[in-house]
This record gives structure tokens, C-alpha cells and sequence, in this order.
């Protein structure tokens, strides 16, 4: 059958987007209260999407509203962490962020956060975590929070992988209007996460700054002529000397108290997991060290590695080569796998490989270790660089419905942030740091200045989000627990659809993906025990329109660019057909 959709034509944009969506009927389902959609009165692009988020929020929120008592003694919300659960079920939906750009207010429009505006704050951030449940988002990853160096520094605020202090929480992260300290506000950040079902995992990274080098050199390594050693590429940090005797296999034991010390504080706030940064960069003696001690604080502590499943731009200088499987053998629930460079695989064939190799790793590993999506990281460009909304809502359709997979947002990519800075490498006078220059990564999230608040133009992407999360949750033991079959595909030359079964006691859902983002496909996608049958496609609409027909055994596709589909088929019987299935422990 031909299957067609309410389709957008990306090359011409709209620009009734947003007003065609405000002046939408509220609708009303089974446990939410209906709420009208917002009345945007202004020219302003930005003030029409943050009205148009603001309306999602209340709409698809669980319509926690709190009103923050900037006097009160601070009482705890009551919530029993589940973060390690999440992620051996494949259920986390995560949303990395950075506090102190992730809700500021740039009123000059020029980008940067100056003297006289708003940086974010633990307590401004509060305003947004509806927006953010809207999407679908469960789990927030907050990049480093502490203190960055001043020396050599990247940046004119920092870059908040040089900090200065592992033990304390960065002073600009406090509203400068609320007599509590920063500690107390983050704790209020926190209780607000959790009222709202949202786990909050922190950023552990892997290096010092300069001025952690010079007022803790017991902490810091050296080579055999006291030079320090700096990871290659960057000259603001300097690594941990994990070893006090490497021969005889003896930690140093004031860094591993003083990353014990770091657990007691995320405890003590109320945490519920570590990201660690570069995890390779500390044997596993170490994590083995670390990993045991804070789950005698908290049996439900997540460790999230940043670790990938093969070496693409590794072994670094002073830093070993990658291995996740020993990382997930001595505790870590989570790994990053390969999906970053999902953009330069050249056909289907490679991503298909790079799941199997992933699902294949499992049966070696304790049960229930899982990846993340994490199509894209604050390290790599914008998904927009890769091919816009189109691209967008590919990656997030797929990492939907992928095996072993969690959900991994970076901050902007729910509407488009391009991360293109005007300010970028010119000179500034105001600087907290001995940096005058506004150090920024083209086309990267700005981890270096007081920038913005990210956002795009293209609010589409965060509704395809909340609508491909929904239907995740609807087919959840399917997607979290179901086998993967990848499906033959015929008549492609270019190989470049995508095309994988998910199939959990006797039922199946179908994915057809373009991986071109400039080209439409067509091919032939064997599926046996198909029947020629109504198929509907059960993924949000977007993007140009392609035809699909189904016949016994088999699915004829002309697919459009960056085309996402997703069927629900009756093929109860597909694991005894095919040649290979793969399954995750």
C-alpha cells in the first residue's frame, strides 16, 4: 500500500509555524488537566518559541508547579533514587546541559551574558524543567558545576572541564537575589528534578586546571622529569596521577579520597549518578575503588562512561586507549558506544555492524549494560551541521527504537541550536579569567564563555521528541527488551536504507529509515512471514513524502530524505525465519 503523511516542505520555511501552533484547541487525556495554549503577542522569534515551549510544557508536563520560598529552611524533598535501574532497563531519556548558560538572559541579543544580565543558575533553571519533561526527559546531565581555573584558561569564564576545585560548587551558579548559598540552591534545583520524576546525574572530569595543579601537586602527574602531563590538544588541564606505585599496583590515596569526598558531596545534594569524563584516563583498580564505595552511599548510584566502543580519534597523547569492557566489568551501568559518527558511515552496512558489535559485547558482559544515544555529544558539532530538522529527527527516531539504547539530548538540539557564535575568537575586556578572548569550538556548544541560553529556530524538533518518546513508552518492552533483526534490502545501490525488526514475545514493530539526508531511496526490504497487509505508519510526520507498499514477504519503499518510518506489522513468527537475531544480556 502507499502510505502518505502530513508532510512540511523544509526547503521553504514556515513562517506561521508557531502561530499555526498557538492557535491549536487544547485537548484533554486520561490524567491531564487541559490547559489553553498561550497568547504570544510579540514580533520576536525568540518570545514566540519560548511561548510555544511554555505551552508544551503545561500541555504534556505532569503539571508540577512549585513556587520556590527564598527564605525558608531548606526541607528536602522525600525520593528514593532509581538512576542505576533506569539505565539497566534501558529507560533513561537524557538531556545534557550546562547550568549557567542553560536558561540565561542575553537582553542585548549580542550572545554573551554581560555584567548587567542574567547567567543561568541552579534556581532559573527551575523555570524550564516542564518544558524539559515535556519532551520526554528523565534523566538531566549536568556538565561540571564546579569552579573553573583562571590560569592559562580557555575562555573568559572558563571552560568547565578545568576546574579549580572538585569540592566545591561554582559561586556564579547562585542567584546573586536569594540570600540561600549555592549549595542550598542546588539542593532546591534538585527536590525540583525529582518532583518532577527527573534524575540528575554530574558531570566528573577527568583533569585539573592549572590552578588545581599548583595548590594540590600531590594529586597531579608528572613523567619521570616533572613535567606535567597534559592530555594532548589542551593546554588549560592537567591529569591526575592515579598511582602512588604502578608496579606494585598502589593507588595514590589523596586522589582517591578526594574523589571519595566528591561522592559524599553528590550524596549529600542529592545526586543520583556520575558521567564520568574520559573514564579511561583512570585504571580500573581506581573506578574499582570509587564505583563500590559510592554504592555503600546509594546501591541505586549510576556511573555513566564516556567510553566508546572502538578507537575513531584514539589513543591520545598521555591518555590510554579506550576499553569498555573492563569499565563495565568493574561497575559502570552505562557506556557512550559510537553513535557520534553515525554522520560519516558511508552506508547502512556500518551502522548495522556497529549495533551488532554492541549487542554481541553484551554476552561478555554482566547483564543489563547498556549504551547511550549519543548521536551527538557537547564534543561534536551540531546535528543541524549534518543536515538540519531532517537529520535531526532521524537520529532521534532511531535512537527511539535502537536496542540497548537510551535517549541522549544535548541542550539546544530541541529546537535547532547551529551553536554559531558571532563573538567567537574576538577580544574581550571582560574576562574572569587571564583569557581576553571568547574561545569557542565552531559549531560546538560554548563550554568555554557566558553565552546565551541555546536555542534554535526550529521548535518542530522538540515536538517530534515528545511525540517519539510517547510512542517509546507506549511499545517500551518491545524497544527495551526486544530482539534485533536486521532485514535484507534489495535493489539499493547506494545502501543506504536502513531497515531492522524489534520483536518481544510475539509482537513486532518495523523500522525503515533514509540515512541519505539529500537523496530519496528506494529498494526492496525482505521481512518474512509479512502478509500483504494495512500498514500505517506510526511515527510523527516530517520532512517530504514517501511511498511505501507492502506484499507478502516483502516492503517496497521510496523514501524520502532523512525519512523515519515506523510500523507496527504482524509477524509473530519472524525469529524462526530469519538467519540472525541479536539480543542484548
Amino acid at each position: 500500500m502507499q502510505v502518505k503523511s502530513n508532510n512540511v516542505n523544509i526547503n521553504t520555511p514556515n513562517k506561521n509555524l508557531i502561530k499555526n501552533e498557538v492557535n491549536k484547541k487544547p485537548f484533554t487525556s486520561n490524567n491531564q488537566v487541559a490547559f489553553g495554549y498561550y497568547s504570544v503577542k510579540s514580533n520576536n522569534s525568540t518570545s514566540l518559541i519560548s511561548g510555544f515551549f511554555k505551552t508544551q510544557a503545561m500541555m504534556n508536563s505532569n503539571k508540577t508547579t512549585s513556587v520556590v520560598d527564598k527564605t525558608a529552611p531548606q526541607q528536602r524533598f522525600s525520593w528514593n533514587n532509581d538512576l542505576k535501574t533506569l539505565f539497566q532497563n534501558n529507560k533513561a531519556v537524557i538531556y545534557a546541559m550546562i547550568p549557567r548558560t542553560f536558561n540565561a538572559k542575553d537582553t542585548n541579543g549580542n550572545q554573551l551574558i554581560e555584567s548587567n544580565e542574567q547567567k543561568g543558575t541552579f534556581l532559573n533553571a527551575v523555570e524550564r524543567l516542564d518544558e524539559l519533561k515535556s519532551y520526554g526527559i528523565n534523566t538531566l546531565h549536568l556538565l561540571p558545576i564546579h569552579p573553573p581555573g583562571k590560569k592559562e584558561a580557555m575562555g573568559t569564564a572558563g571552560s568547565i572541564y578545568a576546574p579549580a576545585d572538585y569540592l566545591k560548587i561554582d559561586p556564579m551558579l547562585d542567584d546573586p537575589n536569594n540570600p540561600k548559598d549555592v549549595k542550598e540552591e542546588m539542593k532546591t534545583f534538585l527536590d525540583e528534578c525529582h518532583k518532577r520524576g527527573i534524575r540528575v546525574m554530574i558531570d566528573l572530569p577527568s583533569c585539573a586546571a592549572l590552578d588545581m595543579y599548583y595548590s594540590q601537586p600531590e594529586l597531579m602527574a608528572t613523567d619521570e622529569k616533572g613535567i606535567p602531563e597534559v592530555p594532548q590538544g589542551w593546554q588549560d588541564i592537567r591529569m591526575f596521577k592515579p598511582w602512588a606505585d604502578k608496579e606494585n599496583k598502589a593507588l595514590n590515596k589523596p586522589l582517591v579520597d578526594m574523589h571519595k569526598q566528591y561522592v559524599d558531596m553528590c550524596v549529600d545534594l542529592g545526586i543520583d549518578g556520575i558521567r564520568a569524563d574520559v573514564a579511561r584516563a583512570k585504571p580500573m583498580e581506581f573506578w574499582n575503588e570509587i564505583i563500590p564505595y559510592a554504592r555503600s552511599k546509594d546501591p541505586q548510584f549510576a556511573f555513566l562512561a564516556e567510553s566508546y566502543t572502538y578507537e575513531d580519534a584514539s589513543p591520545m597523547a598521555n591518555v590510554p586507549a579506550d576499553r569498555p569492557e573492563d569499565l563495565l566489568k568493574v561497575g559502570f551501568d552505562s557506556y557512550y558506544g559510537q553513535y557520534h559518527i553515525f554522520h560519516e558511515w558511508p552506508t547502512a552496512k556500518e551502522f548495522h555492524e556497529n549495533m551488532i558489535l554492541n549487542l554481541e559485547m553484551s554476552q561478555k558482559m554482566p547483564e543489563r549494560k547498556s549504551l547511550i544515544g549519543s548521536f551527538a555529544t557537547h564534543d561534536d558539532k551540531s546535528p543541524m551541521a549534518n543536515g538540519g530538522v531532517l537529520y535531526c529527527n532521524l537520529t532521534t527516531g532511531l535512537q527511539a527504537t535502537l536496542p540497548m539504547t537510551n535517549p541522549y539530548f544535548v541542550t539546544g538540539f530541541e529546537s535547532g541550536d547551529r551553536y554559531i557564535y558571532p563573538y567567537r575568537d574576538k577580544e574581550n575586556n571582560s574576562t574572569d579569567t587571564d583569557c581576553t578572548i571568547n574561545v569557542a569550538h565552531p559549531e560546538k556548544l560554548d563550554i568555554f564563555n557566558y553565552s546565551r541560553k541555546p536555542e534554535g529556530d526550529d521548535p518542530q524538533i522538540g515536538k517530534y521528541m515528545s511525540n517519539m518518546m510517547n510512542i517509546r513508552e507506549k511499545y517500551s518492552d518491545i524497544i527495551t527488551k526486544g530482539s534485533y533483526i536486521p532485514l535484507e534490502v534489495s535493489s539499493n545501490k547506494e545502501n543506504q536504507i536502513i531497515a531492522f525488526a524489534r520483536h518481544y514475545n510475539g509482537k513486532t514493530l518495523l523500522v525503515v529509515a533514509n540515512k541519505d539526508v539529500n537523496a530519496r531511496e528506494s529498494g526492496n526490504i525482505k521481512i518474512p512471514g509479512l502478509k500483504a497487509q494495512q500498514i500505517a505508519d506510526i511515527a510523527p510526520a516530517y520532512g517530504a513524502q514517501s511511498n511505501i507498499n507492502a506484499s507478502n514477504g516483502f516492503l517496497k519503499v521510496d523514501l524520502a530524505p532523512a525519512k523515519f518510518h515506523l510500523f507496527e506489522i504482524s509477524t509473530p513468527n519472524i525469529e524462526n525465519q530469519v538467519e540472525k537475531i541479536y539480543k542484548q544480556k
